[in-house]
């Protein structure tokens, strides 16, 4: 390129520059009256040189993706022959048996010839969904094996008596009236037994065999198997979902925009078959979608739209009605290759950066840092310009109450799989750990080439000393491609703003309340401000990273990667209970890419969902490793094209209290009548908590919890 065609170029680079060094001057102004030290200039990542090679824009083209294979993930439906069936053996045994992988049955088993699963303990319970066949619902039919002679078991259906009765020995099947009026929605069949005994390792009552929902008088023949082969005349047997008339397979799930379920309805002889495709959501009648009716020996597409309920928890039906009313053969008919589909994520791979630094601070809840927004928020102008020359996304997933399990995820979510160390280290990277936070097991950072955490090697835990750490491994390994993961303390450790900032951030105060619930706001303020001005000393270093990364020649071959390993919760008003470790302020964490090579001239969207996980996918795209064995699900190019981010449930666990989020619902809760539901787009408030009227999303997010 001549000089002729540099300058203009160069001038405008220049300007842009000295136009975001104010910017940050202002910021580290305000830092130098707060800490009494001498103000860094910390330029932002320079603009493109005149002869450099254009960012590499990620495409938006791409094929239809599968969002959920119904048929791998047939284990997951919830089933109907006539009426519900429920049992070890047949799908959606564990989302009506367990809560977040736990539950008192254990694994399904061959027990004297029938499929069986015994009680761990003196009683146990099933929670199930039921739509509108509820309303047919009027018999309960068991089966069940005691462990010895003389077991008494007492029943309940949603907590109402059905009877007291002897176990006779062996298999044997039960029927008794259901004592109240079944209505759509969770409903639950309880087991309590009068004694245990001993049978292998565990101390059991009794065998469970599975239970029927029926209307009077009606016995269909259940089903041998619900998945199977389809032979066809002219065509190669095919795995299918096997429903004769009348079987209905559900799902609750959360449609992406842009889904469609696409299938192909097949009956292999007898009578035509019509097949239905439902959605039933909360508050609204159920919407049939599509009803065709299928002759002996054919096979026929159904392509679906689910537009329409993109974000949405529904209850997804594939239901079979026979032309002559009564029951047949569960495998005379079935649904071939069911799935849901969504816009394909864009595939184009863009240039590799030479280097990376991912920066994961604990502590750093993605509603305080601006990130482009506007309002009320902790001053961070180093990120919300990294987030306008690259991208940024709010509402990422923690995954756990600590910063350990956020680390944990980043750096080794998979404990069967490669750690983060090792795939960079696999795609030619010299690697190092540097740390200001204890939160960090050593054994997930093994595979390092370098390892260095200040508290363990008796440095004070401050960040000053963390950036000095890394000016010296720079010096010393710039020379190579490198990954560099970069851990640093809590914001409110200690949680006391320095000089100067409690002034920036505090306002004209109103006068203190005698009242306890106004000294407890002006409280909840206080720890507001203190804990934004942490913020913001934390952006401060960023941007001391980026000009580390100008003074050592880096800075335009490095990708940056901040993020928050966890939230924080500051005990606010309104909120999931005060210390209580499941908040959603705990898990909510906010992430900042920017890449050398796609930087934009304009701010894109913020984004909202993913997980921790997903970071380590992204880091590996960044500098062009392999993505596709790890666990996380690689962001990139939703993140630079604008396309959103499909919905996924994420899942924590503290202690004996779990917790799923799905698009913006949320569902906590320590036990299967302690669950709670909140929709985050509304608010927290006690008063919304939405578990007794919205029965769809709280099966949703419980299945999810598997």
């Amino acid at each position: 390129m001549n000089r002729r065609h540099r300058r203009p170029d160069a001038r405008a680079a220049l300007r842009a520059a000295v136009g975001r060094r104010w910017m940050l001057f202002a910021a580290l102004a305000v830092w130098a009256s707060a800490c009494g030290s001498e103000p860094v200039d910390a330029p932002p990542p320079a603009s493109a040189p005149a002869d450099a090679e254009p960012p590499t824009p990620v495409s938006t083209s791409a094929v239809p993706e599968v969002f959920v294979d119904l048929l791998a993930q047939a284990q997951t439906a919830h089933v109907s022959r006539v009426g519900p069936v429920i049992g070890p053996d047949a799908p959606g045994w564990r989302r009506v048996a367990e809560l977040g992988g736990r539950g008192p049955w254990s694994p399904p088993r061959t027990i004297d010839g029938r499929a069986g699963s015994w009680l761990d303990g003196i009683g146990g319970s099933v929670h199930f969904p039921l739509g509108p066949e509820a309303a047919k619902a009027r018999v309960l039919e068991l089966w069940l094996r005691p462990v010895a002679r003389g077991q008494v078991v007492s029943i309940f259906f949603d907590e109402e008596p059905v009877t007291t009765t002897r176990v006779r020995s062996g298999w044997k099947r039960y029927r008794f009236p259901i004592p109240v009026e079944v209505t759509p929605g969770e409903h639950s069949v309880r087991f309590w037994f009068r004694f245990t005994r001993h049978h292998g390792r565990l101390r059991t009552p009794a065998a469970f065999g599975g239970l029927r929902l029926l209307p009077p008088g009606e016995e269909p023949a259940p089903a041998e198997a619900w998945q199977g082969t389809l032979a066809m005349p002219g065509l190669d047997p095919e795995p299918a979902l096997l429903a004769g008339p009348p079987t209905t397979w559900s799902w609750y799930v959360l449609p992406p925009q842009g889904g469609r379920l696409l299938t192909r309805a097949a009956v292999v002889e007898g009578e035509p078959v019509e097949f239905v495709v439902r959605v039933e959501v909360d508050g609204a009648p159920a919407s049939e979608l599509r009803r065709m009716t299928v002759a002996a020996g054919s096979v026929a597409e159904l392509d679906v739209a689910l537009e329409a309920f993109a974000g949405r928890p529904v209850r997804l039906v594939l239901e079979t009605v026979g032309a002559g009313g009564a029951p047949s053969a569960v495998a005379r008919a079935g649904w071939l290759s069911p799935r849901i589909l969504m816009p394909g994520r864009p595939r184009s791979q863009p240039r590799a950066a030479r280097n990376l630094i991912v920066w994961a601070v604990d502590g750093l809840r993605d509603d305080r840092p601006a990130l482009g927004r506007a309002g009320n928020f902790a001053a961070t102008p180093n990120l919300d310009l990294l987030a306008a020359e690259g991208a940024a996304a709010i509402d990422i997933w923690s995954g756990g109450a600590s910063a350990g399990d956020g680390h944990r995820r980043l750096l080794q979510p998979d404990p069967e799989g490669p750690s983060l160390a090792a795939a960079m280290r696999a795609a030619g990277k010299r690697t190092g750990f540097l740390s200001a936070s204890t939160a960090v097991d050593p054994a997930w950072i093994e595979d390092f080439d370098t390892r260095l955490d200040l508290q363990r090697a008796g440095e004070p835990a401050e960040t000053r000393i963390l950036l000095r750490e890394i000016e010296s491994w720079l010096y010393v390994r710039k020379r190579d491609p490198f990954f560099l993961y970069v851990s640093s303390a809590n914001p409110r450790t200690p949680l006391r703003p320095p000089k100067g900032y409690r002034q920036l951030y505090d306002r004209a105060r109103p006068l203190r309340a005698e009242t306890r619930r106004s000294e407890r706001l002006a409280d909840i303020r206080d720890l507001r401000i203190a804990y934004d001005a942490e913020v913001s000393a934390t952006d401060y270093w960023v941007g001391q990273l980026l000009a580390l990364l100008q003074t050592q020649g880096v800075a335009d071959d490095t990708a940056l990667i901040v993020v928050g390993s966890v939230g924080q919760e500051l005990r606010e008003a309104g909120g999931l209970g005060d210390g209580h470790a499941l908040v959603p302020q705990v898990f909510r964490v906010p992430l900042v890419a920017w890449h050398p090579h796609l930087r934009s001239a304009t701010p894109g969207e913020l984004h909202q969902g993913g997980e921790l996980a997903d970071i380590g996918a992204l880091a590996l795209r960044f500098v062009g490793g392999d993505a596709d064995g790890w666990s996380g699900r690689d962001p990139t190019g939703h993140l630079f094209s604008g396309l959103p981010l499909p919905p996924r449930p994420d899942r924590a666990r503290h202690g004996n209290q779990v917790a799923v989020r799905f698009g913006p619902w949320l569902l906590r809760g320590a036990g299967v009548r302690g669950l709670e539901l909140w929709d985050l787009r509304v608010g927290l408030d006690p008063d919304l908590e939405l578990s007794a009227n919205r029965p769809i999303a709280l099966r949703t997010l419980r299945d999810s919890l598997q």
